[in-house]
């Protein structure tokens, strides 16, 4: 939790024409079907474009593996986009999978101030997890409907060894039925 509010604050310090520039990401499945993926990232949503219509689920994966869901959350949640330019919200969602911990202590008395260091870049993922990567957004897209509780049910069996380009590349097999089209956007983070 502490390292995706220090990511987030990061966010904001950002130069407003990072979250206008393309955002370089590594692909897998079924892409043309789906469309271009992330076109944005800012303190408050992830946006993303879609070809046609789909189900999406969105996670922050961080290097040591720890899964963090930002959506669905919650069992009323729809997992259906619509074709088009779409938004999550990603501002203070407690994620299902852990419990919210806080792992350092503010730079002030008020809550949520911690020390910026360094500047904000994403790219795509490199194939080791020692890079200074923050962690990776991650956005699933499928044909086939989930709920949250099938996510978490199904997380709740995987295996977290590896890290995270590991369990990363667990996900779709895991997440989306054999036969279904799919494809998987990835962008991390990384803080200079």
């Amino acid at each position: 939790m502490a390292e995706r509010l220090r990511m987030l604050a990061m966010l904001a310090l950002a130069s407003p024409s990072w979250a206008a520039a393309q955002i370089v990401q590594t692909v897998r499945g079924d892409v043309a079907h789906f469309g271009e993926g992330f076109t944005a990232i800012t303190e408050g949503r992830v946006d993303f474009r879609l070809l046609r219509p789909a189900n999406v689920v969105l996670f922050w994966v961080t290097p040591d593996g720890r899964i963090d869901l930002f959506f669905p959350v919650r069992s009323r949640d729809k997992t259906l986009r619509r074709a088009g330019n779409n938004a999550i919200s990603v501002s203070e969602i407690p994620s299902p999978l852990q419990a919210p911990v806080i792992s350092g202590a503010p730079v002030s008395g008020r809550a949520g101030q911690f020390t910026p260091t360094g500047s904000l870049l994403t790219g795509a993922p490199p194939r080791d997890d020692s890079s200074g990567v923050s962690g990776y957004w991650v956005l699933l897209t499928s044909d086939a409907p989930i709920t949250a509780l099938e996510v978490q049910n199904k997380l709740a069996l995987m295996s977290r060894e590896g890290g995270a380009l590991a369990i990363i590349d667990r996900l779709a097999p895991l997440l989306v039925p054999e036969g279904t089209l799919w494809a998987q956007y990835v962008a991390a983070v990384v803080l200079r």
